[in-house]
């Protein structure tokens, strides 16, 4: 059983290149005082072990039973979908595992709409195309 809840906020896509800010509300929700260690990163595969410079930010320190502390990081968004995961371990005896949570920030691609000077050089070079086609036919 877990001793916190975990609650992340961060935006469902972003543009490359772009900062992205997430934060993630850590609460104790057992019935003791205890010192929590929580790290929060920006990850690019869930399943293998964050890098160093994958971590946005972290804290260790007492949470009383039922409130509650916040974590706040940013990154650059890459060229791909960014996982934002958040890890909690409790002291109780020995630091052990206690929760993580995740949540996926996907790459916002831009749409590329055709410009008029495109638009009008399609349309000039289909009319020399019927032109020259109805030369030829003559």
């Amino acid at each position: 059983m877990a001793y916190t809840d975990i609650e992340i906020t961060a935006p469902s896509n972003a543009e490359e290149g772009k900062a992205v800010s997430v934060s993630a509300l850590v609460t104790n929700i057992s019935a003791l005082d205890l010192p929590f260690r929580v790290k929060l990163y920006a990850v690019r595969d869930i399943y293998e072990v964050p890098a160093p410079e994958e971590l946005l930010g972290s804290f260790e320190e007492v949470i009383e039973n039922g409130a509650s502390k916040t974590i706040s990081g940013s990154f650059i968004m890459p060229a791909w979908d960014t996982t934002i995961l958040v890890m909690v371990h409790r002291f109780v005896v020995y630091w052990d595992y206690d929760n993580s949570d995740s949540k996926i920030v996907s790459l916002k691609t831009k749409v590329a709409f055709p410009t008029v000077a495109t638009v009008l050089g399609l349309g000039v070079l289909a009319t020399v195309g019927i032109v020259l086609v109805a030369r030829r036919k003559k």
